[in-house]
């Protein structure tokens, strides 16, 4: 079992990681604003893939910390929720945006958040 120091440490890792990704979903977002006239190329692709890779990891470390957590607090471990949350979201928001990329890299159509077809 890990002391609360280590626990912590791992915390602020994951914090990081948020904010990283965060950072990254929001250049992503442009860039795929800009992939209508100029589709990602094979490398931007793969660093997504690899991003998304990234957060699947740390949600499985994520998941065995609070494993941790709640063995010794089950209270502390329902307040690390909102961070589950946020590491799901950033990994829902980066792989919908991949998708984009890839629509257009690829040529077909991607369907907007309202239901239309962009091209």
């Amino acid at each position: 079992m890990s002391t609360n120091e280590e626990i912590v440490e791992r915390l602020q890792h994951f914090g990081a990681n948020i904010h990283k990704w965060n950072a990254e979903a929001a250049r992503l977002t442009l860039l795929a604003a800009a992939s209508r006239q100029n589709p990602a190329d094979e490398a931007q692709l793969t660093a997504v893939e690899e991003t998304a890779g990234s957060i699947y990891n740390d949600i499985s470390a994520f998941n065995e910390t609070v494993t941790e957590v709640a063995a010794k607090s089950p209270k502390a471990a329902s307040e690390l929720a909102p961070v589950s949350d946020a590491i799901r979201l950033v990994l829902l928001e980066i792989t919908e945006l991949g998708v984009r990329l890839y629509s257009t890299h690829s040529g077909m159509p991607h369907t907007s958040d309202d239901g239309a077809t962009e091209s």
